[in-house]
């Protein structure tokens, strides 16, 4: 064979392998994830995102803020409280592991349930402990439970040990905001690091 024709040849079949690795390597994009794989890590994403009402909260830095501060990137919302005593350090040590070593990782926000006893400044004392760039937010009874119940979180005040005290029972769930602040969907309990790495893969 001439030597110009094989390199011709050559060069041709080295283009194609090229096209293919890139059309493999797109199929197999870590940013893809089946619907069976993400219900896998609890990870349950709406086909059709959901409105959240606007709402008058205060952030741990005492500002205000409404629906615009879930804009912009996705962001994962917990509904927890400062005196719990197991899910809620639990939860957020875990949300705080997953987003180590993460290029973009979602904005992490806790929703106190608590706005009786849950002050910005018990917030600010709190939610950053388990990593500076978490958000704290509270407000009014009745703001919490409109926002809360537009994400099918439900949570109420259960007797404490102790007379006079109580705890407030609330579910574990993750919801997931996307970057035009609707509810895309929700993580189901209990959270491990790695899962939620996974998720914020396919997060776009």
């Amino acid at each position: 064979m001439d030597k110009g024709i094989r390199n011709t040849l050559l060069g041709i079949a080295a283009f194609i392998s090229l096209i293919l690795g890139l059309l493999v390597a797109s199929t197999l994009s870590p940013r893809e994830m089946t619907k069976e794989q993400a219900l896998e890590l609890g990870f349950y994403r709406f086909d059709a995102p959901r409105i959240i009402p606007e709402f008058s909260f205060t952030n741990h830095l005492g500002e205000e803020i409404g629906l615009e501060s879930l804009k912009g990137r996705y962001s994962l919302v917990f509904f927890g409280f400062t005196t719990c005593p197991d899910i809620c350090p639990t939860t957020l040590s875990v949300l705080a592991d997953s987003v180590k070593n993460v290029e973009s990782p979602p904005q992490i926000v806790m929703v106190s349930v608590d706005p009786d006893r849950d002050t910005p400044e018990k917030l600010a004392n709190y939610v950053p402990a388990f990593n500076p760039g978490f958000v704290g937010m509270t407000g009014t009874f009745d703001e919490i439970v409109k926002v809360a119940t537009s994400v099918n979180i439900a949570f109420g005040k259960v007797p404490g040990p102790e007379p006079g005290t109580y705890l407030v029972d609330h579910s574990a769930s993750l919801v997931v905001v996307n970057p035009n602040g609707h509810y895309a969907g929700f993580i189901k309990a209990p959270h491990n690091a790695s899962n939620l790495k996974s998720i914020y893969t396919a997060l776009n």
